[in-house]
């Protein structure tokens, strides 16, 4: 990948997490809800990662790992983590958001299952 489109991506990585803060800001403005408001953020930026994932290069580096890769773990580990705030806000116990991000985490290793490397 070329130094240009790596400096593309930090900046639309950057516009992301603002776009992120501010649909939180916003979320807690409507609501008065603290902990929407930080679960939201999370729940936006982990969405952005996990389809950015998507364009991303899935060419290995020199340490063995790709960023489409790292985006796709990061997208889906935050969106596991945002998701359970929220859901936590709306559930009676805590065993649900739990159980919400558990979910999450076995997509992303049924994901990583069935795309592995293909046959030659």
């Amino acid at each position: 990948m070329s130094e240009n489109d790596s400096k593309n991506w930090g900046a639309m990585t950057g516009a992301a997490i603002l776009l992120a803060i501010v649909a939180g800001l916003i979320y807690y403005y409507l609501t008065k809800e603290l902990l929407g408001t930080i679960g939201l953020p999370i729940l936006v930026f982990g969405v952005y990662e996990l389809l950015s994932s998507f364009a991303r290069s899935s060419q290995n580096d020199m340490y063995g790992t790709n960023e489409a890769g790292a985006a796709r773990l990061f997208g889906f580990l935050f969106i596991a983590v945002g998701g359970a705030i929220i859901v936590y806000r709306y559930a009676d116990s805590i065993i649900i958001p739990i159980v919400f991000a558990i979910i999450i985490v076995v997509l992303y290793l049924v994901t990583r299952m069935t795309g592995g490397k293909k046959s030659e």
